[in-house]
């Protein structure tokens, strides 16, 4: 388990980076896509990541203070990738016309939990994460879930107001611990999936 790094120094802000130092970020944080892809959290270390993304570590450590800031600025970059690939396969001519709301949630929720089927390490990740009180680290969180709840509300275009709150709180609570219950191997991915679908036709009765 990763340490939290509370009054950890905050990351250099995007805001103030060159378009070199923005490169280089972004590098850094495809290196541990790659890394994740293959590799626990816990033993990703910075000077691997140094070295895989050809970053020098001082200027690693410069972006990134702590380990536990450059793992959750390489999930929100992960999370965005999925959610533009997500967005892009609805919009595919494939994606039945005419789908109620609950079955569009449904296919999203699916590919999501697919995606960390793939890559549990990402799913490790996640759990992770949530533990922490760095306040980068709950930035990224927050900025994470505002983006993923624009895309479910999108969705869920017609649903009132405060249905689809609910459904977006009930969900988003599930989707995390069928997670954590599936990492933990208390149980298997169907039973993790199942969970999220269940609760979906549960906030959002199919019409």
């Amino acid at each position: 388990m990763m340490p939290v790094t509370s009054g950890a120094e905050l990351p250099m802000s995007t805001e103030s980076m060159t378009a070199g130092q923005l490169g280089r970020r972004r590098r850094l944080a495809d290196a541990v896509i790659e890394m994740l892809e293959q590799t626990e959290p816990d033993r990703i270390k910075m000077k691997d990541v140094s070295q895989r993304s050809e970053v020098a570590l001082g200027t690693l450590y410069r972006y990134f203070p702590a380990k536990q800031q450059l793992l959750a600025a390489a999930m929100q970059e992960w999370n965005n990738r999925l959610l533009h690939k997500l967005d892009t396969e609805r919009a595919a001519p494939r994606v039945a016309d005419g789908a109620t709301v609950c079955e569009r949630v449904l296919a999203l929720h699916r590919r999501e939990m697919r995606a960390y089927q793939r890559g549990p390490h990402f799913a490790r990740l996640e759990i992770e994460l949530y533990s922490s009180t760095d306040e980068y680290v709950i930035e990224t969180l927050d900025q994470r879930a505002a983006a993923n709840r624009a895309a479910l509300f999108d969705l869920m275009d017609g649903v009132p107001p405060e249905l689809a709150r609910v459904a977006s709180l009930a969900i988003g609570g599930t989707m995390l611990t069928a997670l954590a219950l599936w990492t933990s191997g208390r149980i298997s991915f169907a039973e993790a999936l199942r969970n999220v679908e269940d609760v979906i036709r549960l906030v959002l009765p199919e019409e």
